[in-house]
């Protein structure tokens, strides 16, 4: 997904596993298994799982999974049991656990401490885990050929790891799909609150005769290579890398191969059809934005906080300190300093506000800190001053661009129009742009849009955008 909501997070894309370094075992308690809690952050719920394993020695090991956020796992750096009190640091997160074990209950109960946060955090032992309820998942057993394949991006110089799924029998005349994830570090389901978005569009398109090939972003599970010293420019040379790949299948009919992307994917799409005329059949953009990268950061970030409720007036303090951040990261040789100067002006004009929520002000500092943390990668000043525009209107096959009502982050409004525009422009004569009803940038049923939703719906995708594409695809791959 286009940028990340400003809300407390864990960074993720900072975790770097470690061996953990243990405490001695102290207690006559045994807590080996699966600990679950649910954080309650500004009225989100966040669950936590934590696995704990008892080694020789009478050491513990373990790691720690947001669910909602991905099934990575992360190392706990330093986990000790003493009588009933527990201690867990999670150094690559900045979080800490301390709480007391109910022996009567079997539930510990203490504080998650992160950054400035400190939160209420009540564990509870579970058989199972933690599991969320999705639906429409996929089952282990199905009715298509599932194949585990590596290929090499020869221009970044690493091997990508991924799933291609085939239908039963000839693929003579069949399409294939690739899928391009969103932005940040996506593992080939597009795993995020819990969802498996990518997993349910190969399982039901293959299912209706059309091949998927789905990979892990560089530096991802199976995948080599580092994600955070990326652009989309380079994100757009592994999915050519995938065109390239399905082109050295033999049972693959070369030109039927079309790349279905959501939202920063649905901005690569375009670039890797025009920079390889005739190897792209067909694009299908799922929430692809449609206007420049800096517009696209403030109609989401305005959008988002009108949803929320949040006054006039913080929403324009935060569209100047946008500008002005967006005018200092686009300098030849940007000022690490004059932005660290840039957050504290605006965490104190902020604090004047009189009509922001103090519970929001309170911790203000230290999410514009995490914000601006990683400003000297390239990927923010690349998306920001890149106009997809001029891209889409050297697209030459057929597009199917599609923006769900709800969607915040990439609103229809102003996307969809644009990229309308510039299609006609292209005298793309098989383009198709639709917003559809009631859905959200997850292309999820939904009632605000907001990304405080998004793990709360059962439902993945909507059966009827599934529908849409299959048909769709068919229809101008023949």
């Amino acid at each position: 997904m286009i940028m990340k909501k400003v809300a407390f997070c864990f960074i993720l894309t900072l975790l770097i596993p470690r061996f953990l370094a243990a405490d001695d075992l102290e207690s006559p308690y045994k807590i080996a298994g699966s600990w679950v809690g649910v954080l309650s952050v500004n009225g989100v719920e966040m669950p936590l799982v934590f696995e704990f394993k008892e080694l020789g020695g009478k050491r513990l090991s373990g790691v720690m999974r947001s669910p909602q956020q991905s099934q990575m796992e992360i190392p706990l750096n330093f986990v000790s049991l003493k009588n009933r009190d527990l201690e867990i640091a999670v150094t690559s997160v900045g979080g800490s656990y301390s709480g007391k074990l109910s022996p009567k209950s079997r539930k510990f109960r203490g504080k998650w401490t992160q950054g400035n946060y400190s939160l209420p955090l009540e564990l509870s032992f579970s058989e199972k885990g933690f599991e969320m309820n999705r639906p429409q998942t996929p089952g282990d057993k199905p009715p298509y050929a599932v194949e585990e394949v590596r290929f090499p991006n020869k221009t970044g110089n690493i091997v990508l790891d991924g799933t291609l799924t085939l239908p039963r029998g000839s693929m003579q005349g069949s399409p294939v799909a690739i899928l391009v994830s969103g932005s940040g570090s996506q593992d080939r389901d597009e795993t995020l609150f819990g969802h498996k978005p990518f997993l349910l569009i190969a399982d039901y398109l293959t299912r209706k005769g059309i091949a998927v090939l789905r990979y892990d972003d560089r530096g991802v599970g199976g995948s080599t290579g580092t994600f955070k010293f990326a652009t989309h420019m380079d994100f757009a040379d592994d999915a050519a890398a995938a065109v390239a790949y399905l082109k050295s299948r033999k049972e693959i009919d070369r030109k039927k191969i079309g790349i279905i992307g959501h939202s920063e994917g649905g901005m690569i799409a375009p670039i890797v059809a025009t920079r390889h005329p005739g190897d792209v059949a067909f694009i299908v953009m799922l929430a692809g934005p449609g206007v420049r990268g800096d517009q696209t950061i403030l109609t989401q970030t305005r959008a988002l906080g009108m949803a929320s409720g949040l006054p006039e007036s913080f929403i324009e303090l935060n569209q100047q300190f946008s500008k002005a951040l967006f005018r200092l990261l686009l300098a030849d040789n940007p000022d690490l300093t004059k932005i660290e100067e840039l957050g504290k002006k605006f965490e104190a004009e902020a604090k004047k506000l009189k009509d922001v929520d103090p519970d929001i002000l309170v911790s203000i500092g230290e999410s514009i800190q995490q914000q601006l943390k990683g400003l000297d990668q390239p990927w923010l000043p690349n998306f920001i001053q890149y106009d997809p525009g001029p891209t889409l209107e050297n697209v030459r096959c057929p597009v199917l661009a599609l923006n769900g009502e709800k969607d915040l982050q990439v609103p229809p409004g102003i996307h969809l129009p644009e990229i309308r525009k510039r299609l006609k422009t292209a005298g793309n004569p098989k383009s198709r742009v639709e917003e559809l009803r009631g859905l959200n940038h997850l292309f999820q049923k939904a009632k605000t849009g907001l990304p405080t939703e998004y793990s709360k719906i059962e439902e993945t995708i909507s059966p009827s955008v599934l529908r849409m594409m299959a048909d769709w695809i068919h229809e101008v791959v023949r």
